[in-house]
């Protein structure tokens, strides 16, 4: 696998994404987008991989978009559109569809389309020091890889919209305050510390752990009824599975 921008490897059970563009502070590219897919579809696939983590190298998680491409006319007009749709916007969309723990490893700054990305995760851990920018606004655009539709179901309708609207920095207290992030390690240990969490949260079997967060996603955008209907169809699978009758098995020898 060759990725550009991107390193990928696989510990004990969990696969970590690097963004590695440090020298301009991970800001997205196509090549990156186009890794960071590849990636995602391996580690998707790979049955030994319970949860998937994301951090930056360097000082900053994610700066977002190359604001020097934007000079050079390069995200102008079908250009930003075609950069969106046909690239940077697929992440988000496989993100959704694996059904993995996602873990984002905010090490640094996370800017416009990094905060984005980290908000795309299904939980995030930070650093002291790490910040969240939606600075789209700042530059007269508006959240393009996903933060108006995962911020407010993160943090609710009216803190989301200060957030947006302001282009305000919200440093690693407040986003804990807020709920953007669920634990605050230290700039040293984060990393280590956040696999040490993605591995406690999957210490479970992955069918459970698969049903459960496809579930939360389905029940986020369905009725009561129609959500029970799926979740009894799923427990009458996972029932079958060797891992439910094997603890089973364990409970009935105890």
């Amino acid at each position: 696998m060759t990725l550009t921008h991107l390193e990928y490897e696989k510990l004990d059970g969990i696969a970590l994404i690097t963004l590695n563009r440090p020298e301009k502070l991970n800001v997205l590219s196509i090549p990156m987008a186009e890794s960071f897919i590849q990636a995602l579809q391996d580690a998707k696939g790979d049955a030994g991989i319970k949860a998937i983590v994301i951090t930056g190298a360097g000082k900053a998680f994610c700066a977002g978009g190359d604001i020097q491409e934007m000079l050079d006319g390069k995200l102008k007009s079908w250009g930003m559109k075609r950069y969106l749709w046909e690239h940077l916007q697929k992440v988000p969309l496989l993100m959704e569809e694996t059904d993995k723990l996602i873990v984002a490893a905010v090490n640094g700054a996370a800017a416009g389309g990094g905060f984005d990305l980290a908000l795309a995760c299904d939980v995030r851990a930070a650093s002291p020091d790490a910040t969240f920018i939606s600075s789209y606004v700042r530059l007269g655009l508006a959240p393009g890889f996903g933060g108006c539709y995962f911020l407010p179901r993160i943090v609710g309708l009216g803190h989301a919209l200060e957030i947006l609207l302001s282009g305000k920095e919200v440093n690693a207290e407040e986003a804990l305050d807020l709920g953007v992030v669920n634990r605050l390690y230290s700039k040293e240990t984060l990393l280590e510390d956040t696999l040490a969490w993605a591995a406690e949260m999957t210490k479970w079997p992955l069918p459970s752990l698969k049903v459960i967060k496809r579930g939360v996603l389905q029940g986020l955008r369905s009725d009561l009824r129609s959500h029970l209907d799926y979740l009894s169809s799923q427990d009458a699978l996972l029932s079958l599975t060797d891992e439910h009758q094997g603890i089973l098995s364990r409970f009935q020898k105890k």
